[in-house]
């Protein structure tokens, strides 16, 4: 029987989209790799509750519970597996369908325009005036990663129509297991990319400043139409379009780059298992390739595909929420179907991978080319050093529970950091400087 999770959406708010969270540098991996007895640690995430907005509710199994999803494998136990890995061309195995799912389509994928990457890695670096750093240690089966978010390939022109941001060097540190254990948790920031940049799916933007109706920063395309619906008072509170680059990623106001979607920078011009990252539990993050039959290295490589769909119907209206037919707007568009993809709900999967060099089969997560994209919850209890927030040019950003940091006052971009208090101006004292 097919399992099915209502996703309602009550996410962290990271900042304006248009001025979102993030960070990048460069994407060789340096220090130690645990190859062989765990997937090598990883990034944590905040203690959230969830995507872009929340963490799916409902169903007997809640997505990031005690029991993880789709069934990672026991702590550290990623096993070496022999043999090569075939690469197996653009096609996957049995055609163009993926293996548990249907391809992506219109109403599923992407449907802002992207701003061309004209900008290379080196021509950035000489703008900054800073080259790109990236750094990984391992002692004590703890992963530290710090970098200065300078991006290792090309991007986009910031600022933008959409995005009135510059990038700049930020100060970026996380800590991460090396062994994933605990309870997984929805996140706020996903993970990091190799590239030093992280991952973040949230945004900022909500109709009628409602946080169960939190915009998708990939479908935003058909955003504008919401501003004011049904009563809606936000008309004068988002952009029209936020200014997202080819590898679906854009600018904080600190200078903070950061990805929504599939970093295209990262990835290789034909189909490989690739990592890109580390998670906020300390599994690795791969873009969407995979191997069509999961414990099989010698199967080909197939595009995997996500289990989440759009639900049918009409959203509530009035007070409620915006109306409408459920289109993938908002996060809460989306619901979870097990078995549909070959994906459980935080994006992941057991199997074979090329992880530092060698072939190893552990649980990790895959960056899709559909909704949530950039996976919303963990599968391993985040690390502490998430909770904290994003340690970006000298402050921090996010922290707290997804879902319990409002906007600061009715109509401001800016919103509180976690403490929830909106009394007054944002302030040392009630927001470490964050917003």
């Amino acid at each position: 029987m097919k399992r099915h999770l209502v996703w309602t959406v009550v996410a962290v708010a990271m900042c304006a989209c248009d001025d979102d969270a993030g960070a990048q540098s460069e994407g060789g991996a340096g220090g130690e790799s645990a190859v062989g007895g765990g997937p090598g640690g990883g990034v944590d995430a905040g203690t959230g509750g969830g995507p872009a907005g929340g963490a799916p509710v409902g169903g007997s199994a809640p997505v990031g519970g005690s029991e993880p999803v789709g069934g990672r494998p026991a702590v550290g136990g990623s096993e070496p597996v022999g043999g090569s890995e075939p690469v197996g061309g653009s096609e996957p195995a049995g055609g163009s369908e993926p293996v548990g799912g249907s391809a992506p389509t219109p109403d599923t994928e992407p449907n802002v325009e992207v701003v061309e990457c004209t900008r290379s890695a080196e021509a950035l670096a000489a703008e900054v005036g800073e080259a790109h750093a990236y750094n990984e240690q391992v002692m004590g089966g703890v992963r530290t990663i710090t970098a200065n978010a300078i991006p290792n390939h090309a991007v986009g022109a910031f600022p933008n129509p959409g995005n009135p941001n510059v990038i700049s060097p930020q100060a970026i540190a996380y800590t991460v297991p090396v062994t994933p254990a605990g309870a997984g948790a929805g996140t706020t920031v996903f993970g990091v990319a190799l590239s030093g940049a992280v991952f973040d799916p949230g945004t900022a933007e909500t109709w009628n400043d409602d946080p169960t109706w939190r915009y998708e920063a990939l479908r935003y395309g058909t955003a504008p139409p919401y501003f004011a619906s049904n009563g809606g008072t936000d008309e004068t509170f988002h952009p029209g379009a936020l200014g997202v680059d080819c590898n679906f990623a854009h600018v904080q106001p600190t200078g903070a780059y950061h990805y929504h979607g599939i970093p295209t920078g990262l990835m290789p011009a034909e189909p490989a298992s690739t990592q890109i990252g580390w998670a906020a539990d300390g599994y690795p993050i791969f873009g969407r390739w995979g191997h069509h039959s999961a414990a099989d290295a010698s199967s080909p490589l197939v595009e995997l595909r996500a289990s989440w769909r759009l639900k049918s119907g009409e959203r509530p209206g009035g007070d409620a929420g915006p109306g409408g037919a459920y289109d993938g707007t908002f996060g809460n568009d989306w619901e979870y179907v097990e078995g549909s993809g070959d994906l459980d709900a935080c994006n992941g999967r057991t199997g074979v991978v090329t992880l530092g060099g060698e072939q190893v089969e552990t649980y990790h997560y895959v960056i899709t080319t559909t909704f949530p994209y950039i996976p919303r919850c963990t599968s391993a209890a985040p690390d502490a050093s998430f909770a904290r927030g994003m340690m970006m040019g000298g402050g921090m950003m996010g922290g707290g529970m997804m879902g319990q940091i409002p906007a600061c006052q009715p109509g401001q971009m800016e919103r509180c950091c976690g403490d929830g208090n909106c009394d007054g101006p944002e302030t040392a004292m009630n927001c470490d400087a964050d917003c």
